[in-house]
């Protein structure tokens, strides 16, 4: 039996622990806080670093650079729409209102112009990339 005294809040609490089993007795060699050996550098195989190689972007998301889509910076479901094809909007409105997590995020136009297709609906689950809104190109 130990007897602990712990402060919770502000208020500090006696209490006795009995100890079924100690983990003390069992530890041979380093104790918990000595930093592991490194193993010797002649063990480790001389291999050439892995090759990484970029995920395909998800379908439907606009290649890097798009000016003329917007993409959803989040995964959620889409609450609503605000703009529909043909749509005219200026920078700064919102477009789209995200669910993450029973957080609501609005969506924004980033620049001014001409909803040329809404490629969401109410109800849709999106990913991080997914284009929600495509622009008509500009002139």
């Amino acid at each position: 039996m130990k007897k602990l005294r712990i402060n919770v809040n502000n208020k500090i609490y006696d209490v006795v622990v009995q100890i079924l089993e100690d983990d003390e007795a069992q530890v041979t060699g380093a104790g918990y806080l000595d930093p592991l050996p490194l193993p010797p550098q002649a063990t480790r195989p001389s291999q050439p670093a892995p090759v990484t190689v970029p995920a395909p972007a998800p379908a439907g998301a606009p290649a890097r650079g798009d000016v003329n889509a917007i993409a959803s910076p989040i995964a959620g479901t889409v609450q609503k729409l605000f703009v529909s094809a043909g749509s005219k909007v200026e920078a700064k409105t919102p477009v789209v209102l995200l669910d993450a997590m029973k957080m609501d995020t609005y969506i924004y136009a980033p620049r001014s112009g001409e909803v040329a297709e809404v490629c969401v609906e109410a109800n849709q689950t999106v990913q991080v990339g997914d284009v929600l809104i495509r622009y008509k190109p500009e002139a």
